[in-house]
């Protein structure tokens, strides 16, 4: 009963404070200033690539970058709804684009004492340097296990130094399943908000997912409908996690079509499978959206982490992999009946970003058989 009142008081907090913006905002105005920060939202969903691309956006040195700080409101509150926690987040994510750190001590264990205190904050290369951490010179390799042991206890404050000292903020996550929530970040003249919307082939992520197996908490709020049916569900089929995730990502792409005019330059349709082919020309296209340069030495890196070239680096997340095979890797590992089932709950899903259905266990396992389409990723926003 306590951690919910809390909740409602997080969602009535709110809802005051975007009034305050509404009343004093009689129109958006956005400073064209080259010295304005942009902010970037990097919206998709579980097993899509989402902290792939994330990753690309943090080893740029204009960025200042976060790994899925929603998280903590889901853990905070693990038995509400999708929906609800809709709130907290974006208001999270707002304090957050604004280098205001203060709301995650709401959040974190311990009140959020020490920078460590975030979950997977050494993904973050912007927490590995000074000012948040003097344990390695600008001149170093960024190098997440060494970050790890060595960056940790450091005052959460210092995450506003770090963030402050970067033109870009970007911010990772899959916990905003309705575009329409993010309206008044959108029209906040303080923030540059820009939304790199990563959608992937259903099958694939729901392939991942069967594979992954961490997701059980995360799985329940998506597919709960109201608290007491959630409390009674101990597992959820991976067919009605995807049916709700389709849904969400189609909703969030048809918010974008139908406001057309105020999400121009703000709004980037991206697949997985089209980054993973062509790296280079879709994070080129990636990086003119979110106004940053594409250096040789990032190049370099680029290239290297997609063809496996990289060492291989132990720690939560390995990204030096042959690009083009693990976009296909579903195709010999899903059981072809699991693929039909999510062709049926996906249909729109497919249909609105590309993806070409199997017919037979013999398509599906014959890479020849194309199962995408073209598609014009930005739809000219």
């Amino acid at each position: 009963m306590g951690l919910r009142f809390r909740l409602y008081r997080l969602m009535i907090v709110s809802l005051l404070v975007f009034t305050f913006i509404w009343l004093f905002q009689l129109k958006t105005i956005y400073d064209e200033s080259p010295e304005k920060p942009v902010h970037i939202l990097i919206l998709s969903s579980w097993r899509s690539g989402s902290s792939f691309v994330g990753q690309i956006f943090n080893h740029h040195p204009d960025v200042f970058y976060l790994y899925e700080p929603g998280r903590v409101v889901w853990v905070k509150f693990p038995h509400e709804k999708a929906s609800l926690l809709h709130y907290p987040v974006r208001d999270l994510l707002h304090s957050l684009f604004n280098c205001d750190m203060s709301p995650l001590h709401d959040y974190l264990s311990r009140n959020g004492r020490y920078i460590s205190d975030l979950p997977f904050w050494s993904e973050s290369r912007a927490l590995c340097f000074p000012p948040a951490c003097r344990a390695f010179t600008m001149n170093e390799p960024y190098d997440r296990p060494s970050c790890f042991q060595r960056c940790g206890y450091v005052p959460l404050e210092k995450m506003t130094e770090a963030c402050s000292l970067h033109r870009h903020v970007v911010l990772k996550t899959v916990r905003v399943l309705d575009l329409g929530v993010l309206l008044p970040l959108l029209q906040d003249p303080r923030i540059d908000l820009r939304i790199v919307h990563l959608v992937r082939d259903p099958r694939a992520v729901a392939f991942s997912r069967l594979n992954f197996g961490y997701l059980k908490v995360e799985d329940l709020i998506v597919t709960r409908q109201t608290k007491d049916l959630g409390e009674k569900r101990t597992k959820v089929n991976v067919t009605d996690v995807m049916a709700n995730i389709c849904r969400a990502q189609t909703e969030i792409y048809t918010f974008s079509q139908k406001n057309k005019k105020s999400m121009q330059g703000r709004y980037l349709m991206v697949r997985y499978e089209d980054l993973a082919r062509e790296p280079l020309s879709v994070v080129d296209q990636i990086f003119n959206f979110a106004a940053l340069s594409f250096t040789e030495d990032f190049r370099e890196w680029l290239q290297n982490v997609t063809n496996h070239r990289r060492p291989k680096q132990y720690g939560f997340m390995n990204f030096a992999e042959d690009s083009r095979k693990v976009i296909v890797r579903w195709r010999g590992g899903l059981k072809h009946s699991i693929s039909l089932e999510i062709q049926e709950q996906c249909r729109e899903a497919m249909k609105i970003f590309g993806y070409t259905p199997v017919r037979s266990t013999k398509e599906q396992n014959d890479l020849s058989f194309s199962v995408m389409t073209n598609f014009e990723s930005n739809d000219k926003h």
